[in-house]
């Protein structure tokens, strides 16, 4: 009963006192990629080099493979067939299940069709479409055959295939149909965007709990446009400057929201118990956001540890670091906050997980890759929980390296998870970047848990079940941290610390 009395008056205090400073200007971008990017295998041919680390990924160096004899690029049409041959082959060459070439031909055809079928134009131009063989059995000869119709088609038809983009239709296409969250393509504007560490837009996290729904307001960072707007948690965006945007992914109503610091942009959206849309119009401005955040309830022994994404090594730091200093502090329960946290690099995860895991449990995982073989994610115990109980906070958007962590935890019973099932969406992506900055992005490895159980397309099932509703975002209710905090009260006043009990 004592403890439960405490809880209360911790739930109404969550105004939790700082821990440990994050390090400034430590960013991520609002659209947050659900990746694990690794370098790509160094094939010793010369192309265009990767900018700098995508934030949630260990920088590429990688660099576009040169395709056997490039023609003179045609003009207008961007990349050649040769220079889409080079991801062609690297999706075939590298993705982590064998791949049909004529399923990646396909799905490269039906998307060039698609493109010119609103097209007004003479049937001979688009013939050679209709003549693509993709059944020799040689994979070479399978792309020659699509080589040339694209080429014809992108000559005769220049002026479209300039403004429509016929080469990241193909692209695209061909990464789509893998329908695989890791295997994706890029346009130089997306590939440029994921490099941010600012950005300037008004400070919001979107989520898309269900696909058929408009992209909702998770949270809203503070000392940002959105956080004096009259915005609130819940809010469904419909329109961003009269553009209507239900349809469109969480990413692209990102990219129409931000700008050039200093210029306007309207966003329309739905509330519960409004009958009308409601219009907010703010300034675009440079939003940092901190990776990690460590605090203190107060008046408990009680630690919060908020990792937004596994961004780099300075991560890791700032974890380590937080779990140090409560150690320090003497607290005995800590909630560790992995909700909307995509992952990222790799090496943050592992660093990260190292303050967390016993001399038992230093292997959080195994990387598999196309040919089966597995190899163990390890790490060291560092020993820096001292015994305190742990509760790990996930949901829908936790996603990838997030998920590896929840998982390894979870099954070592050194953490009980609470929230929503995970993403499911586990991998190792290698990036491509083409000679235009577009990049192709390829699932290379998938990863198990410690004891084997797949987590790519399962996702990591919580302990306990608790969902957050529209109505609890928009009344700034939070259920999931209530029964987190809850539970690690009950932990503290029956003695038990590590464990999924209690």
């Amino acid at each position: 009963m004592h403890a439960n009395q405490r809880l209360a008056r911790v739930a109404a205090l969550l105004s939790l006192s700082v821990l440990v400073a994050c390090t400034p200007g430590s960013g991520g971008s609002a659209s947050g990629g659900n990746r694990i990017v690794t370098p790509p295998p160094d094939r010793g041919q010369q192309g265009t080099p990767n900018p700098a680390a995508t934030p949630g990924a260990v920088a590429p160096s990688g660099t576009a493979a040169a395709a056997p004899a490039a023609p003179t690029r045609l003009r207008g049409s961007g990349l050649s067939s040769s220079q889409l041959y080079v991801a062609y082959r690297e999706i075939l060459d590298t993705y982590v299940d064998p791949v049909d070439d004529t399923q990646l031909i396909k799905a490269a055809n039906d998307a060039l069709r698609q493109g010119v079928s609103s097209q007004p134009q003479l049937p001979l131009l688009t013939m050679p479409l209709d003549l693509v063989d993709a059944s020799s059995g040689n994979a070479d000869r399978d792309w020659q055959s699509f080589g040339d119709a694209y080429d014809s088609v992108v000559a005769k038809m220049s002026d479209w295939a300039q403004q429509n983009h016929a080469d990241w239709l193909v692209l695209r296409s061909m990464a789509d149909s893998l329908h695989d969250g890791h295997t994706s393509f890029l346009t130089p504007d997306e590939a440029a965007r994921s490099h941010e560490t600012s950005f300037a837009g008004i400070g919001v996290l979107m989520s898309r709990p269900q696909d058929n729904q408009p992209p909702l307001i998770a949270e809203i960072f503070p000392n940002s446009p959105a956080s004096t707007s009259g915005l609130k948690r819940g809010d469904r965006i419909v329109a961003v400057d009269s553009q209507d945007v239900s349809g469109q992914s969480v990413g692209d109503v990102a990219a129409l929201i931000r700008g050039q610091p200093g210029t306007s942009v309207r966003i329309q959206v739905t509330r519960l118990n409004s009958a009308q849309p409601l219009e907010f119009t703010m300034k675009r401005a440079t939003v940092q956001v901190d990776q990690v955040i460590g605090r203190q309830v107060p008046n408990t022994p009680i630690g919060y540890l908020k990792i937004r994404q596994f961004t780099d090594a300075s991560v890791a730091d700032n974890v380590l670091g937080i779990l140090q200093q409560g150690g320090q502090r003497g607290l005995r329960g800590w909630v560790v906050d992995l909700r909307g946290n995509p992952g990222g690099s790799l090496n943050a995860v592992i660093a990260s997980a190292a303050g967390f895991v016993d001399t038992d449990h230093t292997v959080i995982g195994y990387q598999v890759d196309r040919q089966r073989h597995q190899t163990p994610l390890e790490t060291q115990s560092l020993n820096l929980l001292n015994g305190a109980a742990v509760v790990v906070l996930v949901d829908h958007d936790t996603a990838s390296g997030a998920e590896i962590f929840a998982a390894a935890l979870q099954e070592a019973k050194i953490a009980t998870l609470i929230g929503s099932k995970t993403a499911g969406n586990v991998g190792v992506a290698t990036q491509l970047t083409l000679p235009d900055s577009s990049v192709l992005q390829v699932t290379e490895q998938r990863f198990v848990s410690p004891s084997g159980a797949q987590l790519d397309g399962v996702g990591v099932t919580p302990d306990v079940q608790v969902d957050m509703t529209d109505e609890d975002l928009q009344n700034d209710r939070d259920p999931q941290l209530g029964k987190a905090l809850e539970t690690i009260v009950q932990k503290i006043g029956s003695g038990s610390t590590n464990g999924n009990g209690g």
